[in-house]
């Protein structure tokens, strides 16, 4: 026997029809900046396919309202979207980074940090996952009430970490401004636009994992899936007004040819 719609429900189909847009656009905009480009994008796909299913299965425990399993599924699909969002963030700004260390001579944030910092990302989402699965789960009334794992708690000191070092390179770019190159200012204002959302949606986690609070639809709504969808939104309208970069000729090699050729 299923069971009526409830405001969750209601949450998971708005999300549904949002990120069926949203992963479209992500996907035209990895195409468009490249797959293997760091811009961040391929976090949008990522995100779009997190919520889709986990919309899919808290939709589809109104017909198997018993199966602990997609409550589970959609529960450890929900703590994974402040991970993307933060990565979305730092693909962003590598953007930015590289503009300056071309203009300005100097590197500002070396390569192998940013490697590094998604690698911590990575580990994140893998912990969030695990501990998700290992976290206590009970549903009453088709209303989670979680006691988060020891992963769980492990994984969230690293996003709030990263969260920390992503304000401090924010931080760096806003004073760096200067020497971004023409049109990809926008990079810079949208991202720390999104910051506060970000940083409400990291709160919101907190709340839950380390503080032990029991969530409500209106809580989840207003605090996490609200704040993803505004920054999802804003970095697709940025994805599609940004030029795609260009490949950067390497001054040395030009020297050489220029020296070369003068023989």
């Amino acid at each position: 026997m299923g069971r009526p719609l409830q405001t969750y429900d209601d949450i998971a189909i708005a999300e549904l029809a949002f990120y069926v847009f949203a992963l479209g656009g992500g996907i035209f905009l990895c195409i468009k900046h490249g797959f293997t480009k760091n811009a961040g994008f391929r976090s949008l796909v990522l995100l779009s396919l997190a919520r889709i299913i986990g919309a899919s299965f808290r939709l589809a425990t109104i017909s198997s309202p018993d199966n602990i399993d997609l409550y589970i599924g959609w529960m450890t699909l929900n703590g994974i979207g402040l991970a993307p969002l933060i990565g979305l963030a730092i693909g962003l700004l590598s953007r930015v980074f590289e503009s300056i260390q071309q203009r300005k001579g100097s590197v500002i944030i070396r390569p192998q940090y940013q490697r590094f910092f998604e690698l911590l990302l990575l580990l994140a989402i893998i912990l969030l996952i695990v501990g998700g699965t290992q976290s206590n789960f009970t549903i009453t009334d088709g209303k989670p009430k979680v006691e988060y794992s020891t992963i769980s708690h492990a994984a969230e000191g690293i996003l709030v970490a990263i969260a920390g070092l992503l304000a401090v390179a924010i931080v760096i770019a806003i004073f760096n401004h200067k020497y971004v190159g023409v049109g990809e200012h926008r990079i810079i204002f949208t991202v720390a636009v999104c910051f506060p959302f970000i940083l409400v949606r990291l709160i919101y986690s907190c709340l839950l994992i380390f503080g032990g609070i029991t969530s409500t639809a209106w809580l989840y709504l207003g605090l996490s899936s609200l704040m993803e969808m505004i920054v999802t939104l804003f970095s697709e309208v940025l994805g599609f007004s940004l030029d795609k970069k260009e490949v950067q000729p390497v001054p040395g090699n030009d020297e050489e040819g220029q020296a070369f050729s003068s023989k």
